[in-house]
């Protein structure tokens, strides 16, 4: 198992590295979870205007509370190092207002509690988005190992995943999406069995606790579960020979088991906030231009958010990795040393079709130039999968040249945090390559320097010298593994 926690711990400090200081909707249960063990927000109302007053009492998002619940995790464990951090900075003298952002940022420093709001962030990175993300490229790192890949195409398949891609974009900050992304391809992964052996009741069950946690995030989970029950069936033992129907019927069983009680959690958090158990948040909050087509902004699925979704600047999926368009190459790919089964990919392009439709449906995709690239994150693993197939037939050459500039854009993209990708080195280049968070911490007040950000870039490179420098680089690597 070694190998796959030099990926986690490879990963999981470039995201650090790379945190983002952004104060988004997800944080705001999460801090009144932590504090007063409720997800009403009534204290942040007018903060944002995704908070909104609920019919019933008090204030709440207009989103399901699954990210912020996992977000109020370290931060309840934190909870006397935040406290002492906010009376530490009410004892400063406060910046000067017209050098900060405007914003949820300026807000915090006009009330001195910008330093805690830093450290909330930064929290929710290294404590939740972070190691999901990384334990997520180490899951896949180790499934591989077991499929017969090597070690060294297996470690590089998995750094691709995590660093290569617009998943180390997303890592940057606490979001429903990345996390539904992290539960489905951790699902597809743990069903999965290389030698085809019947799928167990308890892989069953854990597969719908992590869709029913998707769902618990966002209602996109709906696509991870429609997809696992899918899965499951195909998955109910082949060389086993045919099965008694009441096999099936059990492992559907054990994945309902699994999937009831985060989706119940989430009827019941609806109910007592809104006073409806069926009726989503956003049917509550007054409707904005894009969300107010369809049911409150769920409509047919529009062929214009299709073509949006792929290939806008701002927020396209292949703008943001043109990489993965090697993936629908794959099918026709035969002569490679590792495929595919031909069972799985029909599951993985199931799973990108029903996420592209369902995000076609959802109006919300219009309000992703204010976030950059988010929707569609939870299709990035399959697809990087099926890219590494055809990648294959390549030669080496092309191969390693693809790899690298994948990861330069990622990189570039993950430092920038440019919603547009087309100004994201531009944008570096005019910050001397400082990152957000130095920004930030300047104007919260704090003696930064350019050594902040330089230490930040060398940091991962450093770790991963130290970490890979000694690994084996040949057939014994699997033993390390």
């Amino acid at each position: 198992m070694r190998t796959s926690w030099r990926v986690f711990l490879t990963c999981w400090i470039a995201y650090c590295a790379f945190w983002t200081p952004y104060i988004v909707r997800e944080h705001f249960p999460a801090i009144t979870l932590a504090r007063s063990g409720t997800l009403n927000v009534q204290p942040f109302l007018g903060w944002i205007p995704d908070i909104f007053e609920s019919p019933r009492d008090g204030a709440f998002i207009n989103n399901n509370p699954g990210a912020s619940i996992t977000g109020a995790i370290p931060l309840f464990l934190a909870g006397p190092i935040l406290n002492r951090v906010e009376a530490w900075n009410r004892t400063l003298p406060q910046p000067p207002l017209q050098d900060v952002d405007e914003g949820v940022f300026r807000r915090t420093v006009a009330e001195d509690r910008q330093y805690y709001f830093l450290l909330v962030v930064f929290l929710t990175v290294a404590l939740v988005m972070a190691p999901a993300t990384s334990a997520t490229a180490a899951y896949l790192c180790s499934r591989l190992m077991e499929a017969g890949v090597s070690a060294s195409a297996a470690a590089i398949a998995a750094l691709l995943y995590g660093l290569a891609t617009p998943v180390f974009f997303r890592a940057g900050l606490l979001n429903q999406n990345l996390l539904v992304a992290d539960a489905g391809f951790t699902i597809l992964l743990l069903l999965w069995d290389p030698m085809d052996r019947p799928l167990r009741a308890g892989r069953a069950a854990i597969a719908g606790l992590l869709a029913g946690y998707s769902v618990l995030c966002d209602y996109s989970g709906v696509v991870v579960v429609a997809v696992t029950f899918l899965y499951v069936g195909l998955r109910r033992g082949v060389r086993s020979g045919e099965q008694r129907p009441a096999s099936r019927i059990k492992l559907y069983l054990a994945f309902a088991a699994g999937l009831a009680p985060l989706v119940a959690a989430l009827w019941i958090y609806q109910g007592w906030a809104f006073g409806s158990f069926y009726r989503p948040s956003q049917h509550f909050m007054q409707p904005t231009a894009p969300t107010s087509h369809g049911y409150r902004g769920f409509d047919w699925p529009s062929p214009a958010l299709v073509w949006a979704n792929f290939v806008d600047p701002r927020f396209g999926l292949f703008a943001y990795c043109p990489l993965l368009l090697l993936g629908f190459a794959a099918p026709f790919v035969r002569r490679v040393r590792y495929r595919i089964p031909s069972r799985e990919m029909i599951v993985f392009f199931t799973y990108f079709v029903l996420f592209v439709l369902f995000c076609a449906a959802n109006q919300y995709s219009w309000l992703q130039p204010a976030t950059g690239f988010r929707y569609l994150v939870p299709v990035v693993p399959v697809l990087t999968l099926l890219a590494l197939q055809t990648a294959q037939a390549l030669p080496r050459t092309l191969q390693w040249l693809l790899a690298l500039a994948a990861f330069a854009q990622s990189l570039v993209i993950a430092a920038a945090h440019e919603n547009d990708i087309r100004l994201a080195l531009g944008t570096l280049w005019q910050r001397h390559f400082e990152f957000v968070w130095a920004i930030r911490l300047r104007q919260a007040g704090a003696p930064v320097s350019w050594v902040w950000s330089a230490t930040a870039w060398l940091l991962p490179a450093v770790a991963a010298l130290i970490l890979w420098a000694k690994w084996p680089r040949n057939k014994r690597a699997s033993a390390d593994c």
